[in-house]
């Protein structure tokens, strides 16, 4: 029963802050796989980009809602896995000592790897869709990464039976799998375990304002040491092999890796200061002692 109560204040926190703030993770997408040998924008920077978009597509239109339905439903998954199971993994692992450092970033990875390998085919359709997405005129795109290009899926349900169809289940569904759950685990270790440290670390009272400081700071913290994998996972998931990704880093440089940094940390940090708060609450709603 505890466990249950556990995953059902991580899953709606999660899902709601994720769902608010898709405007960043479509940002981030659309950076990081922005083509500078056959620009679409004209800025390629957090700010061109998303101006572009909203003047071309508007805002709920072009940044709010691409993605979405696969983002809501991937944040419930993922979220009550990675958030749910974390104080269980935690407590098994520190057993009848003290808790350190070291138990809160293991628990953080472990749950966050394995929310990844559930919710994967999410990820990559949520991704896909979210490259893609742009003005559609006569069956194409006029506006975005595509443009030019065929429509490819018409919503969550038609993108995952295509790329079932089309790809299969390991080099489609599962595409770059290997890369996300790395990227899950890395992301996860780091956010919870900065967070719960930082709780620790500071005298200040349980409550509203220490969540929203720990989640922000725990967000920007996680996002930081785990943009490099984020930018291999987007490219390996529209389709790219470790060839590609070689011949991208060799003709761009390493610098590559952090494209899209900016609205990667904004986003993350925005949404670490809603989901940490509500996922929080919900906790107390619930009986459940803080994180």
């Amino acid at each position: 029963m505890s466990l249950a109560k556990e995953f059902a204040a991580a899953g709606p926190g999660c899902a709601v802050a994720n769902g608010l703030l898709n405007c960043f993770e479509t940002t981030k997408v659309k950076l990081q796989l922005h083509n500078h040998a056959n620009p679409v924008y004209n800025t390629p920077t957090t700010r061109g980009v998303m101006m572009q978009i909203a003047r071309e597509e508007g805002i709920i239109r072009g940044l709010m809602t691409p993605g979405l339905s696969a983002s809501l439903t991937r944040s419930m998954l993922y979220g009550s896995y990675r958030v749910g199971l974390y104080s269980t993994a935690k407590e098994w692992l520190s057993g009848d000592g003290k808790e350190n450092l070291s138990h809160r970033m293991l628990s953080g990875m472990f749950t966050g790897g394995l929310g990844s390998m559930i919710s994967c085919p999410l990820d990559v359709v949520r991704t896909r869709m979210q490259a893609d997405a742009g003005v559609v005129s006569n069956g194409k795109y006029v506006t975005g990464l595509k443009k030019g290009q065929p429509v490819r899926y018409r919503g969550m349900i038609s993108a995952f039976f295509t790329i079932f169809k089309e790809e299969g289940l390991r080099k489609g569904l599962y595409r770059g799998a290997s890369v996300t759950v790395l990227r899950a685990s890395l992301l996860n270790g780091a956010q919870l375990a900065s967070y719960d440290t930082l709780k620790r670390s500071l005298d200040w009272n349980e409550g509203p304002t220490l969540h929203f400081f720990c989640g922000f700071a725990s967000g920007v913290i996680a996002q930081t040491a785990v943009m490099p994998v984020d930018t291999i996972k987007s490219q390996m998931m529209l389709g790219s092999g470790w060839k590609d990704v070689f011949a991208t880093l060799r003709r761009n440089g390493p610098f590559y890796l952090y494209r899209g940094l900016a609205p990667a940390c904004a986003g993350q940090g925005l949404i670490m200061v809603l989901q940490m708060p509500l996922i929080e609450e919900f906790r107390i709603l619930l009986g459940i002692k803080a994180i």
